[in-house]
Formats: structure tokens, C-alpha cells, sequence
């Protein structure tokens, strides 16, 4: 009690000076005042410290400028406004640099580090805090020194790395020691004593946590962290079970609390003391003090405390059977959460703004540097023009006035000089030419590696899909022939698989033209229950080898029918499904979809989709890089449950291409949640394309198939047979051409890899009238194992009226004939 009215008689002096102070002199009184009330009056601090600035500003006084900025930052943090302190911090921190105030940088950097670390931001608090312990040290500031550490420590227990959190605080006691900073000593011992509680090992926590409290027992003027221990010291012996000795405890630090009036810590210990009734079973008791500390935290504000007596006063009603009183409790612990998960949102979103608000400041005064530098070069070249030229003249006159002899020799001299200088000129010349060639030929040899690399993944996209087309078909052959429901199942499976691989392959192609510049998506009709069934049903298997369950459930007011690019969704979902299934070892993945609004009027529907899953999880700061190129969660993740990092980059893309946006929700350890957004167009032409699809049934075409792979042949002859077509099949442009010449056809189905000829090469010479071609306007659809852009614009540029992509799909390939 002695300090505090110390203090206050001293802050009644000031008052009374500065009544009777003006100028530099109230500035200084001004900012003494505000630096010794921020904790308890912050606004009055802040008011203070305002006015102060206003005294530098006017007086140019940067040194006032940069401690007002200071004790305006202090005032905030004592209300809670952390963005509005940082900011100050930060100006503080600029303003003592452009004076050369080493310790006032030192405690501005040290003081915006613990900012940082309210708002999250762990690695900046850091390397702030070790900026500050730097200057500390070249100015040897053995208070700052320990301080700096302690805070640098309490950065390293936030990102994870206990082993330095240790190291910086056994540096920070062994400082403090040697100092005989009690002060320091008393929070070292308590961050160490925190980093062996939160680890769980509560007998090295209560060695340091009694440490603390002997320390304060002898030096009477760290007497205001008492409490604190002793509430930490019960915390203890709760979590041993020792109840008898943590009462003891929380009841010494809630009169110590009451004495001083730190409301903040006679909440806490109320909780405290509520959750060790709680655990010896004690409801009633239990209630009364989470009661009393919910009504307290409530009046000053301090959400932590009251989030966890709601929520422990919830648990307590739902043990002794009360559901309704834990209901409202939980309902009031929800409310709560939520409004802290909003507040921390905008914090970040405010520290986000603030960040480049500074870097567009920093970016500014750079700008404002090099114009300041570039006038002062030119004024200094204009003076260097102007002393060269004097001593030119005078030489000159020098020469004239001397023998004639002189000048000649001077003048064979500055020849040699001149021819010199050109000689440089033209070497410096003939060097940039070489280097801009060279330049020009890495560029092309680039080029050609890309364009190269393009055209491989192109031609392994082929080969693979000339098969795959042939398995898909033959699946969908035998499915529909009436064979036994399990065989169609496990038809189904193959099918489904043989999609899966197929998008593993078009993720690489994808990935290529991403790269390229070149992805366009398609606009066809497609069931979204059927996509999202065959995606179940690919990895069906593997959920079930890993005792995974799978969860399916598509809101029922989404239309059955949509129009959009199905490969590019289908794409999107076995990459997360597989991606889901692949990370977690054991529990459920759940894909869900509903519209992403309740009222979505118009032509078009936007989707919320999501993926969850209960496996490893994601850290926060590999939640920012998850979407590159290449990029798993853990290093070794490649090794060990494979990938190459790909499918995420696509699934963005494509995601992006569709006006949506992908994001994921997870903790590292409590599994995934990948959600996305996409705006596709319902289908309002269902009844219009069932009339034409009657139209079709009814409709019989004879069709040219040209295709020198006989597998496909055989599946595009069932397709044709089902669909109610006749065909003949020709295996090169030649054989193609000479049918065309000799019979009648409706449509001609292109492939344009053929030996002989190709199918684009066969499109010409039938649209030209060549080889006596019956009819030469014949409809021509290309369908080819080709997937890239390049490849369809080469179609449509030879004369071909559509192009299909293998494997074929019979319902595309009716449609596509109808149009004909």
C-alpha cells in the first residue's frame, strides 16, 4: 500500500505543476502523468498523452512525439485495444529511430512483440522481441536484458518450441541474479513454472511456482504477483488431487486479490475454486463460485474467465441431471465463443490493413528517399560539370599562355583519350548485343522445354485414356447386359476407380495447362448425385481396408439436374475425398453439399460444398501455403502417405474457373474440413431435351467409325447398337475415305491419331471433295484420346462439327448425334 500512495501523492504533484505549465514544459509533464496512470486510468492516459503530442508536433520536438506515441500505444493496451496499440507502438518505434533513442526503440519493440502475441501473430512478436533484446545488450541494459528474454521466451512456448522457451528463460533468472532484478527473477520463475504445467509436469511446476512465491515473501515490492502464484500453486494441487491444499491456496490468493482490488484475479480464483468443488463433486458449492465469477467477469469484461465458468457451469447441470439450466448455460458459453472468434476476426482483418498500411508508408518513404538521393546526385553532377569545365578553361588558357608545342601534345593526348573511350564504348556494346542474344536464345530454348513438356503429358494423356476409354466402356456395356447386382457393383467399383485414375492423370495434364495458360472449362448438363455417388463409390474400398466410414448427404433442395463442367467437379472431389482418406487413419470422412444461400432466385445456384475428415490436420501456418504448387502438410508426407502435391493447386483452379472459393478449417491433430463454394446454372431445359431425346430413339443413323484401336471400336459399335445406330468401322483416314467414297453414311466419329493417315488430315481431304467423296458436308465428330485445347481448336480448324473426348460417354455422345 506504501507504493500506490507514493504514487498517487506523486500524481497530485504533477497535477498541480501542470496547471501552472505551458509548452515543452507541459509536454513533459503531460507524458509523465500518462505514463504513471495507464494501467488504471487508461482513457485519462491516453487523454494526457494526446494533448502532449499535440505540444511536439507544434514544437517539432521529435522526442516528445515518439513518448506521447508511446504512452498513447500503453493507454490502449491498458483498454484492450490492441490493433489501436500496435499502431502506436509502431509509430513510437519509427520516431525514436529518427532521433537515435536506442532504449526508447528497445521498449517499443519489446512492448509491441507482446501485441503481437495478443493478436496472435507469434513469429512477428519474436523477432520483435529479439530486436529489442539486441539494442538492450549493446546499450547493456541489464533490466531490458532480462525482460526482453522472458518475453522472447513466452514467444517461443506460443510457436512450439518449449526447449527455447526454457533456454531464454534460464538466461533471463541467471541475468536477474546477477542484477538483483526480483522483479525479472519473479517472472522467469513463473514462465518456467507455466512451461512445465502446460507440459504436465506438475512437481517441477510447483518447485518454481514456490521459488516465485519465497522470492516475493522477501522482497515485499513484487508483492502485487503474489496472488497470482498462489492461485497458480492451487492450480497444482488441484490437477494432483491434493483439493484440501489448492482451497488453501485459492483462499490465500482471493484475500490478497480483495485486499488490492484486482478484480481481474478474484474472478479467476472464484472459477478456480468453482472447478475444485466441481471435481471433489461438490455441485452446490461448485455452482455458488462459478456463479459469483461469471457475475464478476461479466462486470469487468474479461471473457476468458466468464467462457470457462459458463461452460463448467454447464458440465456441472449436466452431471447432477439439471438439462435445462446446462442448456441455457451452454447456449450463454456458445454466444460468448462465438462473438470471441468474430472479435479475434476482425483483429487480424484490422492487423492485416494495418500491415500494409505500413508497408505502404515504408514503401512511400523509400520512394521519397530515392527522389531525395537522385536530386541530390544531380545537383552534385551539376557541380562536378561546373568544376570540370572551370578546370578545362583554365587548363586551356594554361596551354595557350605556355608554348605552342604544349597544346599539340595535350591535343594528341585527348585524341588517344577519345579513342580509348570509344574502344570501351563499342566493347561495352558489342557485350550487351551478346548478352541480349543469349538472353533471347534461353528464352526459346525455354519455350521449347515447355512446349515439349506439353506435348509428353499430351501424348501419356492419350496413351492412357485409348485403354481407359476401353475399360470404362465395356463396364458400362456389362452393367447394363442384366448380369447378377453384386457383379454390377463391383463393375461399378472398376468404373468408378478407372475415373479416379483418370483424374489422378488429368491432374498432371491439368496442372500443364494451368502452367500454360490455357484451362477452359465445358458447360454440359450432369446429375450432381451422380457424381458425388461415384465418387463414394471409387474409394468405397479404401475407407474400407482402413475401417474409415463414408458419409454422403446432398441437401434435397438442390435440383437433380445442373449444368457446369461435371469432369472438373468430379476432379475437385476425388482430389479432397482422396486427400481425406489419405491423411486419416481411423473414424469417418463426411461429404456434404446444400446451397451456399437459403433464397438463390435467378437462373443460377451457388453450392456449398464440404469435405471433413477426423485425420491428422492441418498446423495454421500450413493453412496458408496448402493451395501452392507441391505443398503437403508435414515434409515427410510425400513419403509416407504419397501424392505430389498437386491436387489442392488444381482443385483451387478449377474452383476459381467457377466463381467460388475454396478454404480449409482444421487443428493440427483434430482432423480436416475442406469447404468451396461454386456457382453453376440450374437446368431449365429438362423437359426441352427429353422431347429431343424421344426424337433421337426414333431417329436411325448409319455412322463411320475410324478408329484404329479395335477395343474402342468394339465399345463405340455397342454404344452406337444401344443407342439404336448402325455403324462400320474403317482403322485409318485412307480406309475412312474410301468407305465415304463407296457408301452413303449420316456422321462419321473421327479419331485423329491413326496410322497412315490422321483424322485431321482425313477431315480436309472429305471437306475439299477429293477421292470422290459422296458427300463432302458429311457431319464429322471428333473422338479422340486427346485432352488438351490445342487439339480440339486443331479439329474445328480441319472442318470437324463437334469433338468428344475418350473416355466416351454414351449419354454425351446421344446427345452430340441428336445435334447433328
Amino acid at each position: 500500500m506504501s507504493f500506490q500512495v507514493l504514487a498517487i501523492t506523486r500524481q497530485d504533484s504533477l497535477v498541480r505543476l501542470l496547471e501552472a505549465s505551458d509548452g515543452i514544459e507541459r509536454c513533459e509533464i503531460l507524458n509523465t502523468l500518462s505514463a504513471s496512470i495507464y494501467s488504471q486510468n487508461p482513457d485519462k492516459a491516453i487523454e494526457f498523452a494526446s494533448e502532449a503530442l499535440e505540444i511536439a508536433v507544434s514544437a517539432n520536438d521529435l522526442q516528445k512525439q515518439a513518448d506521447a506515441f508511446f504512452n498513447i500505444a500503453q493507454g490502449y493496451r491498458g483498454k484492450g485495444d490492441n490493433v489501436k496499440s500496435l499502431d502506436f507502438y509502431l509509430k513510437a518505434e519509427k520516431t525514436y529511430k529518427e532521433v537515435d533513442d536506442a532504449l526508447g526503440m528497445a521498449k517499443s519493440f519489446d512492448n509491441s512483440g507482446k501485441i503481437y502475441r495478443y493478436l496472435g501473430d507469434y513469429s512477428t512478436a519474436l523477432e520483435h522481441h529479439l530486436k529489442a533484446l539486441k539494442i538492450y545488450e549493446e546499450i547493456k541494459d541489464d533490466n531490458g536484458i532480462a525482460n526482453s528474454l522472458i518475453n522472447a521466451g513466452v514467444a517461443y512456448r506460443n510457436i512450439g518450441n518449449s526447449d527455447l522457451a526454457l533456454e531464454y528463460y534460464n538466461k533471463a533468472i541467471d541475468k536477474s541474479k546477477q542484477t538483483g532484478n526480483h522483479l525479472a527473477l519473479v517472472d522467469a520463475m513463473i514462465s518456467k513454472g507455466n512451461i512445465y504445467w502446460y507440459s504436465g509436469e506438475n512437481n517441477k511446476a510447483l518447485y518454481h511456482y514456490e521459488e516465485a512465491l519465497h522470492i516475493i515473501n522477501s522482497h515485499p515490492e513484487s508483492e502485487f504477483n503474489k496472488s497470482g502464484i498462489l492461485n497458480n500453486i492451487g492450480n497444482v494441487y488441484r490437477m494432483k488431487g491434493e483439493f484440501k491444499e489448492a482451497f488453501g491456496k485459492y483462499e490465500q490468493s482471493l484475500r490478497l486479490s480483495r485486499d488490492v482490488g484486482d478484480k481481474n484475479m478474484i474472478a479467476v480464483t472464484l472459477k478456480n475454486i468453482g472447478v475444485t468443488h466441481k471435481s471433489e463433486k461438490n455441485y452446490d458449492q461448485s455452482i455458488k463460485y462459478l456463479k459469483e465469477a461469471n457475475v464478476l467477469a461479466e462486470q469487468i469484461r474479461l471473457a476468458s474467465v466468464r467462457l470457462e465458468s459458463l461452460e463448467e457451469l454447464s458440465n456441472v447441470y449436466k452431471e447432477i441431471g439439471d438439462y435445462k439450466n446446462a442448456l441455457d448455460f451452454y447456449q450463454q458459453y456458445s454466444s460468448i465463443k462465438e462473438s470471441l472468434a468474430k472479435e479475434q476476426t476482425s483483429n487480424k482483418m484490422s492487423l492485416m490493413q494495418l500491415g500494409y498500411h505500413l508497408k505502404n508508408e515504408a514503401q512511400k518513404q523509400t520512394i521519397r528517399e530515392i527522389d531525395l538521393s537522385t536530386k541530390i546526385l544531380k545537383e552534385r553532377n551539376i557541380r562536378n560539370v561546373i568544376i570540370f569545365i572551370t578546370l578545362l578553361a583554365v587548363s586551356l588558357m594554361f596551354i595557350l599562355w605556355t608554348r605552342y608545342k604544349l597544346k599539340l601534345k595535350t591535343n594528341q593526348e585527348l585524341k588517344l583519350l577519345n579513342a580509348d573511350l570509344e574502344k570501351r564504348v563499342e566493347e561495352r556494346t558489342r557485350r550487351l548485343r551478346e548478352e541480349n542474344e543469349r538472353r533471347k536464345i534461353a528464352q526459346e530454348l525455354a519455350e521449347q522445354a515447355n512446349e515439349t513438356k506439353n506435348r509428353f503429358l499430351a501424348n501419356i494423356s492419350h496413351e492412357v485414356r485409348t485403354p481407359i476409354n476401353a475399360i470404362i466402356g465395356f463396364c458400362d456395356l456389362t452393367i447394363k447386359s442384366g448380369i447378377e447386382e453384386r457383379h454390377q457393383t463391383n463393375l461399378k467399383r472398376i468404373k468408378d476407380s478407372t475415373q479416379h485414375l483418370l483424374a489422378l492423370i488429368k491432374d498432371v495434364l491439368d496442372y500443364s495447362q494451368i502452367d500454360y495458360g490455357k484451362t477452359e472449362l465445358k458447360r454440359v448438363p450432369f446429375d450432381i448425385r451422380e457424381i458425388l455417388g461415384s465418387v463414394v463409390n471409387a474409394f468405397y474400398l479404401d475407407a474400407k481396408s482402413k475401417k474409415i466410414k463414408m458419409g454422403l448427404d446432398i441437401d434435397r433442395k438442390i435440383p437433380n439436374l445442373l449444368i457446369g463442367d461435371k469432369d472438373a467437379i468430379r476432379q475437385i472431389m476425388f482430389n479432397l475425398v482422396g486427400n481425406a482418406i489419405k491423411f486419416t487413419e481411423t473414424g469417418a470422412v463426411d461429404i456434404a453439399v446444400k446451397p451456399a444461400d437459403e433464397a438463390q432466385a435467378g437462373e443460377n445456384i451457388k453450392l456449398l460444398f464440404s469435405v471433413k475428415d477426423t485425420g491428422i490436420g492441418i498446423s495454421k501456418m500450413k493453412q496458408k501455403l496448402i493451395f501452392l504448387d507441391f505443398t503437403q502438410e508435414h515434409d515427410q508426407a510425400s513419403r509416407k502417405y504419397g501424392g505430389a502435391g498437386l491436387g489442392l493447386t488444381i482443385s483451387k483452379h478449377f474452383v476459381e474457373l467457377m466463381d467460388g472459393n475454396i478454404w480449409v478449417e482444421s487443428d493440427k491433430g483434430a482432423g480436416s474440413n475442406f469447404m468451396f463454394t461454386l456457382v453453376l446454372k440450374k437446368d431449365t431445359r429438362k423437359l426441352e431435351m427429353k422431347k429431343k431425346e424421344d426424337f433421337a430413339k426414333e431417329k436411325k443413323l448409319h455412322v463411320l467409325i475410324a478408329e484404329d484401336n479395335m477395343l474402342n471400336a468394339q465399345v463405340i459399335t455397342a454404344f452406337l447398337s444401344r443407342l439404336g445406330h448402325s455403324s462400320s468401322v474403317a482403322v485409318n483416314g485412307v480406309e475412312a475415305i474410301k468407305e465415304l467414297a463407296h457408301n452413303d453414311f449420316d456422321a462419321v466419329l473421327m479419331d485423329i491419331e491413326m496410322p497412315e493417315m490422321d483424322g485431321l488430315e482425313a477431315t480436309r481431304v472429305i471437306r475439299t471433295g477429293k477421292e470422290k467423296v459422296r458427300n463432302p458436308h458429311i457431319p464429322i465428330v471428333a473422338l479422340t484420346a486427346h485432352a488438351l485445347k490445342d487439339y480440339e481448336d486443331k479439329s474445328y480448324n480441319a472442318g470437324m462439327n463437334n469433338y468428344l473426348t475418350k473416355p466416351v460417354d454414351i449419354e454425351q455422345l446421344s446427345i452430340v448425334l441428336q445435334s447433328l
